[in-house]
């Protein structure tokens, strides 16, 4: 597939068509199938439309959660740009290997082959993030809207309660210890 990360919109469009089919549609005149052009404009609506289904569920006694997001590991550049927009500054990554839905099967993007030596396990990033309650919908918003591609083997969102935070190089804790300069809050604040 061929993509470009300017914005997750146009990643998740290009993903979700092979360059390949609409250069054969094109040859075909458009006989068997949308003409490229209609297609991707339809596939960008849907994409701009993308949200979470329902509400997600949060507990009001807790201060804190941590979003745990396994994805593609090719959406992460597109999802790690979406949270910056959003106003996201602290983040931490890290590959991982697992099986799901997808089991057994091989993905190719750009080239490339995702089995490396366990043909079972299916190569994935995990993003993780905590923030206040008040932001836990949103930000799962933004990580749906850069990382879905509709196909299955998108990944999974996991939300974990945290009761506290400790800001290490100056003692600071709760949500003082939480806030990041140039962060979210200071994003509102300038609004």
């Amino acid at each position: 597939f061929r993509t470009s990360f300017m914005s997750s919109t146009t990643a998740i469009a290009a993903q979700l068509r092979p360059l390949s089919a609409f250069r054969a549609s094109a040859r075909r005149g458009c006989a068997r199938g949308v003409a490229p052009t209609s297609r991707r404009v339809e596939t960008i609506a849907r994409a701009e439309q993308r949200t979470t289904v329902a509400p997600i569920s949060v507990d009001d006694d807790v201060p804190f959660y941590q979003v745990r997001a396994m994805i593609r590991p090719w959406r992460l550049s597109g999802v790690i740009d979406a949270l910056n927009k959003y106003g996201i500054r602290g983040l931490t990554t890290y590959a991982v290997h697992g099986a799901g839905v997808q089991i057994g099967t091989v993905e190719r993007y750009a080239g490339s082959t995702f089995d490396e030596s366990n043909a079972n396990l299916v190569e994935k990033v995990v993003v993780e993030i905590v923030v206040v309650r008040e932001q836990c919908q949103e930000v799962v918003d933004v990580i749906v809207d850069a990382a879905q591609t509709g196909e299955i083997g998108d990944g999974k969102i996991f939300l974990s309660p945290v009761h506290d935070i400790v800001r290490i190089r100056t003692g600071e804790v709760g949500a003082a210890a939480e806030k990041m300069a140039g962060g979210r809050s200071d994003m509102k604040a300038k609004a």
